[in-house]
């Protein structure tokens, strides 16, 4: 397919570079990559990997940060029919060692270091424990005996050209070219399968929905391994022309820096990331005015976020975006906007949009009257293909006529907008009662004092469980736990009240910036 028919993940990197070749494609630090800098940077890359043996239907794994070698190696892996994985440095050598496993890369790159910690030392032990790593490249300085990626994928070769006009030739919309981990929260961490098609619908559906256009510079701090990185920042960017402004680890001074230097138009967040931002001095002195969107996801959004981001856009004419999705779900599938009206910005994360079909369903997987609870279902061509080496998993969530049941909980009102009350995993009985402990979250972080709230079901030799919420205050104020359980108990029957209160100042957090809650436990 030519640029003028993009069907394919790296069509988009042609069809920009022929557009805007000189405008700005990916921005970390004081390297700056036009378009046609970054095509020309996919197109070495991916001969690099075909004069290393990748073949199609091979796993490429990066150990990185957010950088530009994430984006131009997922595009080169794209074109020569190969599958991308990004992997977190933050992993440990045992969690290496179980995704290299299962996922069983043929070509592994790695940055040196991150955090003190010897990435090329790990990574050369998985090459001598997994004999499918063939090749390890490192990003910086490396070792003689191994090949520094820049140096190796940058010089001039010859010989490659027809090979990797045939493998494009030969690309479908259909070839698997995502794998993304989950994050384990539910048992060891399951292998997601993308596809181009995949990928690129949800993409352009997040890009309407964001107002993502070549004139926006989009801020991206998450992880790698993560679908806000990997689609609906990076990938979204990319097929909307947009220019992609990478920070290695979120810091909340650091990124308000960022976003006043490199005039970013949108931020896409969760609460947390948002609540720190706030909590820092130089929040208020923000001119905000080059901010279209806000974006969160993963999480309710507290009062404070709300009423923040709220008071920004009266004053700029902002836009605020939330939503579900899903590492499943290649992103967001639903979308509440500010123009939806406050309370459904605050309680609700949107309602599905064409072509993505939605259903809350009992037990027995039969669709509920609206209003009540249930497990999310959703069908359409945004679902993945499967779990990678897992056809038992895969078929326990996705049903014969290709219905996703999500394992998360939710109602829907009589519009189609959604209501969420948590995983099915965290829901807990006290007393026989079903307690479902993002309602309860939602209770006290209406509380004037509390700045963020996490509830999890805890052993009750009388109840058999009872909640606990570990509570941050907002600075400079506080309220005593009994206070807490008398706002509660003015707000929800007695039964969901939790029992125990724990005071924190910060809360533990996972890589993607949501509360921790196994630590927590």
């Amino acid at each position: 397919m030519s640029s003028e028919d993009p069907t394919l993940l790296w069509h988009y990197v042609d069809y920009w570079a022929a557009r805007n070749p000189q405008g700005d494609a990916l921005v970390f630090g004081q390297t700056r990559l036009t378009w046609a800098q970054f095509r020309e940077r996919v197109n070495r890359t991916a001969e690099a990997f075909l004069e290393l043996g990748v073949e199609p239907g091979d796993r490429i794994a990066i150990v990185s940060t957010p950088r530009p070698e994430f984006l131009i190696t997922f595009m080169a892996a794209s074109k020569i029919r190969a599958i991308w994985l990004g992997i977190s440095p933050k992993l440990s050598l045992d969690e290496l060692r179980y995704v290299a496993g299962n996922a069983q890369p043929s070509l592994l790159i790695t940055v040196n270091a991150y955090a003190g910690v010897d990435l090329i030392g790990r990574a050369l032990t998985l090459q001598q424990e997994f004999p499918s790593i063939a090749e390890v490249l490192v990003i910086g300085e490396s070792p003689e005996d191994v090949p520094e990626f820049h140096a190796f994928t940058t010089h001039a070769r010859s010989g490659w050209g027809d090979l990797l006009a045939q493998r494009a030739a030969e690309s479908s919309d259909e070839d698997e070219a995502l794998l993304m981990y989950t994050s384990g929260a539910t048992g060891k961490p399951k292998g997601v399968l993308h596809t181009h098609q995949t990928v690129m619908l949800n993409a352009a559906i997040e890009a309407e929905h964001f107002r993502l256009d070549a004139t926006s510079r989009f801020l991206l701090h998450f992880p790698i391994n993560h679908v806000a990185a990997d689609v609906e920042i990076g990938y979204a960017s990319v097929l909307a022309g947009a220019a992609i402004i990478f920070m290695e680890h979120f810091e909340a001074d650091a990124s308000l820096d960022l976003i006043t230097r490199e005039a970013i138009t949108i931020l896409g967040q969760v609460p947390t990331m948002y609540i720190m931002q706030i909590q820092s001095p130089r929040f208020a002195q923000m001119d905000w005015r080059n901010i279209r969107t806000f974006v969160w996801g993963g999480a309710g959004a507290p009062a404070p976020v709300l009423d923040a981001l709220r008071d920004i856009a009266r004053r700029t004419g902002a836009r605020i975006v939330t939503g579900y999705g899903s590492t499943e779900l290649c992103g967001f599938v639903t979308f509440a906007t500010s123009h939806d009206g406050q309370d459904r910005l605050a309680g609700s994360v949107g309602k599905s949009v064409p072509p993505y079909e939605l259903r809350i369903v009992g037990p027995d997987r039969q669709t509920l009257p609206n209003g009540q609870i249930g497990e999310l279902a959703f069908r359409g061509p945004v679902v993945m293909k499967g779990y990678l080496n897992a056809p038992g998993l895969t078929a326990e969530v996705i049903d014969d006529d290709g219905w996703y049941y999500t394992r998360d909980l939710g109602s829907m009102d009589d519009d189609g907008f959604i209501y969420l009350s948590g995983r099915s995993s965290e829901m807990y009985k006290s007393g026989g009662e079903n307690v479902f402990p993002r309602e309860i979250e939602d209770v006290l972080n209406t509380h004037p004092a509390v700045l963020y709230a996490a509830v999890l079901g805890v052993p009750d030799p009388v109840f058999g469980e009872v909640g606990h919420a570990f509570i941050m205050f907002k600075q400079g104020q506080s309220a005593e736990p009994e206070a807490l359980h008398d706002f509660c108990l003015e707000h929800l029957a007695n039964f969901k009240v939790p029992k125990h209160f724990s005071i924190r100042t910060q809360l533990p957090l996972l890589p993607s910036g949501k509360v921790n809650k196994s630590l927590l436990r």
